[in-house]
Parts: structure tokens; C-alpha cells; sequence
């Protein structure tokens, strides 16, 4: 991944307020190595303390195959003393190539995990350290750019760079502001109406949780909360009342998948909360292999989230997190606080364009302009 000092900059000075004398560890792949430079010389010009890790590919997928289980679940001492004091934490994220799922021992799949935040006995260990410390901690997605990456989801790899460049680069504190007030709406409110020019008319109930905000403004108050965040980011997701949807979702953008085939114009239909009847243009294998994946009730309805980043485009792999775009996703919502169980938690979510959104008649979107 090529230099990219703006970027550094966004991270550091905007994302994690790195102050002087702060110590800051930086996590890098070999392909990220270059923005791992820029971020270390960023945080010694702001009189921060960089350290610099590597994580070889190779290293990683062939531990996976042959090293013991019990040996990758444990936080090495020498970690847990360098995160211990570490201020703030910046992982790439990786690595370069898909990984090979079919190839890794399903023992060991959890252990896979590059996000920072799923569970494992490693990542409770983690967790643990970082929390009671305060470790401020940001991931950056942008690094999933490869070529490789690109060619497994059909995608044209210098278009997808700038876009996901560009949702970096986006006014994150405005993004914040937005998100924030959104979220007070859908906490305190009840009903939902969806509209689109390409056929959407969906209404449902909130049942007053806790929204989700995603920005990557990482504050000492998420640390303390262990609130991993990311970048680019930039939406506000709740987990709704699962039995309520009512109407039409037409998937208007398209949705890409693995083996560069996509999924275009799908349409579900629902009823008391499940999808009774669905259909597409094209690629409707994909959804199909969800529907029939998987224990539970996969075809419940299960999250709203509507999109905050006016770097982001539909057709990519950020469509949640796109200015104007809305979400509706189907299936587990367990980790959005619902109430809908399913094996693993899966489930099914796409984006819709140029929608208009009314909660409890106040009108929060109009033709994919956000009005507050």
C-alpha cells in the first residue's frame, strides 16, 4: 500500500487525537508498510512514541495450519506489557489476500479473527488489558484494498482505492455530530415508513434500543468502554422490532460477492416481520445459499441503518456507511441488541439509494438527502 501522508494525518491528528508524549503501537501487514511508516513519522512530528509491529501473511495463515490451538489463544506476556502502555492502537487491517476459509481447521476459525473485537480466549485477554488501560483502538479498513482482494469481488481496484480513500478522508468529527443526533431520533421514536423511486414502501416499528453509531472519532470515553472503531466509518444501525415490517425492499445498488458475480434487483417481500416471498434480476444464488444456510429464522427482519459518509459510493464494500444510503438487514441480530437467534449470527443486509425516510412523520431523508 503506497505512502499516503493525508491519511496518516486523518488518523492521528482527527480519529485519535494522539497527543504529545502518548505512546502509539501501530500494526502492520507487509502490504500496509508504507502507510505504517507515514503513521509512525506522523505520530514523532506530534512528539508521540511510535512502535512498530509487523505481521508477516505467510506467518499468519501457516500458524493457523500448523501451530497448536492452545498456543494462538494465549496473550504472549511481552504483548500484554506493551499494550499495557500503549495510548492508542492502529491495526490494519488484512491480510493482503482473501483468506481461505475451506483451508483453516474449524477449530481454529475463531482464531482468524482480525477485527479486535469478536470473542476468543486471546481477544478476552486483549480486551481485558485494553479496557481497564484505556487503549484507544482503530482499525483501518482501507487497507483491505488490494488487487487481490479487488479481483475476488469483481471490482476495479483503483476505482475502489479512491472511494475508500475518499470515505477516509470525509469530514469525520461532521459525521460524528450527525450520527449522534440521528441516533437520539431513532432511540425516541417509534415508527418508520421507507420510500424509493424503485419500488421500496416498507413501515416498521423501533422498540426503543440502543442504536449503534459508527464513526471513527475514538474517544477516551470509548476506551474506557472498549469501543473499537473504524475507518473509513460513518452510520447509525438499531436492531428494530422483528415482527413489525410491513411491505416492499427493493435492493435498488447492487451487491457484490466472492467470484466477482453480483446480486441486482432484489426485491423482498414482508409480512409480520419475514421475508414471505423474494426474487432478483440477476445473481439470485447468492441470497438463495443465505435462505437456505444456517439454523434459525434467517428470513426475520432484523436491522434499519441509514448511512452518514459523503466519501463512500454504492457497489463497493462500504454500501451501509454511504451518505443517504439506506440499510435493511434480515436474520441474527443479537449483536445489535435484538432478540433474533441464527447460527453464527447470520444474516443478510443490503442498501438502497434515493430514499426517503419519515420516523414518527418527521422527515429524516428525503431522495437520499439527509435533512438534519
Amino acid at each position: 500500500m503506497e505512502s499516503n501522508v493525508e491519511l496518516a494525518r486523518q488518523i492521528v491528528d482527527v480519529c485519535l487525537d494522539v497527543g504529545y508524549g502518548e505512546n502509539v503501537w501501530i500494526q502492520s501487514w507487509d502490504h500496509t508498510i508504507y502507510l505504517a511508516s507515514d503513521l509512525a513519522l506522523v505520530c514523532l512530528k506530534r512528539g508521540a512514541h511510535p512502535f512498530v509491529t509487523l505481521m508477516p501473511e505467510d506467518y499468519w495463515t501457516r500458524s493457523l495450519l500448523e501451530a497448536p490451538k492452545k498456543l494462538l489463544e494465549t496473550l504472549p506476556i511481552h504483548q500484554s506489557a506493551a499494550l499495557e502502555k500503549t495510548d492508542a492502537f492502529i491495526f490494519m487491517l488484512g491480510p493482503r489476500n482473501p483468506i481461505k476459509w475451506d483451508q483453516i481447521p474449524p477449530e481454529k476459525r475463531e482464531l482468524a479473527n482480525v477485527w479486535f473485537y469478536d470473542s476468543n480466549k486471546f481477544l478476552e485477554s486483549w480486551r481485558k488489558i485494553a479496557q481497564k488501560h484505556s487503549v484507544r483502538m482503530l482499525g483501518i479498513e482501507y487497507c483491505l484494498v488490494t488487487p487481490e482482494r479487488a479481483k475476488a469481488l469483481g471490482l476495479d481496484y483503483e476505482r475502489w482505492r479512491q472511494v475508500m480513500l475518499n470515505g477516509c478522508l470525509a469530514n469525520q468529527r461532521e459525521i460524528a455530530d450527525k450520527a449522534a443526533k440521528l441516533a437520539n431520533i431513532i432511540k425516541n421514536r417509534r415508527q418508520v415508513h421507507i420510500q424509493t423511486p424503485f419500488g421500496t414502501n416498507l413501515k416498521f416499528q423501533l422498540a426503543g434500543r440502543e442504536p449503534i453509531i459508527g464513526d471513527s472519532i475514538v474517544t477516551r470515553e470509548d476506551a474506557a468502554k472498549y469501543a473499537v472503531k473504524f475507518l473509513p466509518s460513518g452510520f447509525v444501525e438499531v436492531a428494530a422490532d422483528e415482527d413489525s415490517a410491513e411491505g416492499t425492499v427493493v435492493y435498488d445498488a447492487e451487491i457484490p460477492a466472492y467470484g466477482g458475480k453480483r446480486t441486482k434487483g432484489l426485491r423482498l417481500w414482508f409480512e409480520h416481520g419475514k421475508v414471505i416471498k423474494y426474487r432478483a434480476q440477476e445473481g439470485i444464488d447468492f441470497f438463495e445459499n443465505y435462505i437456505k444456510s444456517g439454523q434459525g429464522d434467517v428470513r426475520k427482519f432484523g436491522f434499519f441503518g441509514l448511512g452518514l459518509n459523503s466519501g463512500l459510493k454504492h457497489g463497493f464494500t462500504q454500501d451501509d456507511k454511504v451518505l443517504g444510503g439506506v440499510t435493511i438487514g434480515i436474520g441474527g441480530n443479537k449483536d445489535k441488541g435484538g432478540k433474533n437467534r441464527t447460527s453464527e449470527n447470520r444474516h443478510w443486509w443490503a442498501s438502497m439509494t434515493q430514499a426517503t425516510v419519515h420516523i414518527d412523520e418527521e422527515l429524516i431523508l428525503k431522495n437520499g438527502s439527509v435533512t438534519l
